[in-house]
This record gives structure tokens, sequence and C-alpha cells, in this order.
């Protein structure tokens, strides 16, 4: 299926490949310092779209979780934030990943199963960057599996309440833990932020959102993301 944008994309990608052949490679922290010139469109708007619907929820109390963190970008963005805007706040950033990639599968993944593998990240170095950021103790990791990490968790921190969960591990039966195990704990005005909704790519996760919205969408106000991709759905929590 032709996807938006695709001819776009295709053209970005290689006309950056071009760009970087001509230039040569560059020292790591003299292109991260001068990130905007580097930066594509597509990935700013992204990231400033994150950071408005993080900080419509500034206000709402509980903590932030990340689900499916692949190499740490986003992960590390909303613990920067939360350091920018909250800085005294009594909120922790969650991180829940296998760091392992795509590897459990359902028949609602339909084609994803063919990604088996894909997303595989480095805790070492993304350790290493929080390390270098002094962000330790904002963050909290829980390796594994969400269907085998979540659960226990909850059980074991029965008192934790939610304002902001970002849901980005693409796949049914994560997406469907998630939404299922924290919509008791996701405080009034507090937002579900999906990454991968209505991709044919990843039908899992549409799926697994409708089954969801289907015995409590009246609990929630369902919002297009404006001008970016990804996300692409926000579920704000309407009622205590």
């Amino acid at each position: 299926m032709k996807q938006k944008f695709e001819k776009t994309d295709a053209k970005y990608l290689e006309d950056r490949c071009k760009l970087s052949e001509k230039y040569g490679p560059r020292e790591l922290w003299s292109v991260i310092d001068h990130w905007p010139l580097y930066c594509g469109i597509g990935n700013l708007a992204r990231f400033v779209s994150i950071y408005e619907i993080f900080r419509s929820t500034l206000d709402v109390p509980g903590h932030v979780a990340e689900f499916g963190s692949w190499r740490g970008a986003n992960l590390l963005f909303l613990a920067k934030l939360m350091r920018i805007l909250d800085p005294h706040g009594s909120k922790q950033v969650h991180c829940f990943d296998s760091f392992e990639g795509l590897t459990s599968f359902s028949p609602e993944d339909g084609t994803a199963a063919e990604k088996k593998g894909a997303y595989k990240g480095s805790f070492e170095e993304m350790a290493d960057v929080i390390g270098l950021y002094g962000l330790e103790d904002e963050i909290d990791f829980h390796k594994g599996l969400v269907e085998e990490t979540l659960q226990p968790f909850l059980d074991e921190f029965f008192e934790y309440r939610f304002s902001f969960v970002y849901c980005d591990v693409d796949l049914y039966e994560a997406t469907k833990q998630i939404l299922i195990g924290l919509h008791p704990r996701m405080c009034k005005g507090g937002v579900f932020v999906l990454d991968e909704w209505n991709y044919s790519d990843y039908p899992g996760e549409s799926a697994a959102v409708r089954e969801f919205l289907e015995k409590h969408g009246s609990d929630y106000a369902v919002e297009q993301v404006r001008n970016a991709r990804q996300p692409s759905l926000v579920l704000r929590k309407t009622v205590d």
C-alpha cells in the first residue's frame, strides 16, 4: 500500500546521504550542539508535538512512562523536559523496554512479524548518556517484555498514578496490556500517546486501541496530533 509522503521521504533520504558524503564525517558533539541545522523537519515536528502534549499534562498529578524506548531519544527528551519544566517536582520517568527489539507477535500484528528484531536498543549507551547529564535519579528502568514486567510493577507499586504515558511498542499484545493496566492508574487530564496508531505497517496497535475504546471510550477524549506524523493519537482521560 502506498504511504503518504513515500516519494518525499525517499528523495529526502537520498539527498541527505549525498550531503553527508559531500562533507564527510563530523565530530559527534559539533553536530549535536548545532542540531537544528541537521534535524529533519518531520523529526523536529515530532518532538515539538510531544513537547506540547507533555506540557499540557504538567498540572496533572502522576508519573511519566514510556513503553518502547529503542535508543532512548524520546526517553531522554522527556526526562530533560522534566528537568527544565518541573525541576523540583516528584514526577519520575519510567522506561519499559526489553532492549531486544520486536520479538513477540500476535495474529493482529499482521505483516509486522516480518520486522522481528527491529528497534533493538543499546542499554549501555543509553545509560552512559543518562550519566553524562546526571539524570539517573529521574529515570527508573523496567527491563523485559511489557507483557512480563508491567503487571508485577503495578502489583508492587499499587499507589502509583500516571499523567503521561507514551506507547511506542508497535504491537498488539503489549499495547493492549499498557492500556488496560494503566487505565485505572491514569489521572483525570492525563494522556496515552500512541506512536503507531492508524499505521498499516503495525496494525496491532490500532486493533488494541479500538478494543480499548469499545470498553472505555466514554472515559477519554480522542485527539488528533496536529502537524506531525508521529505520534498519531492522544487519548486524554476525562473522568476521575
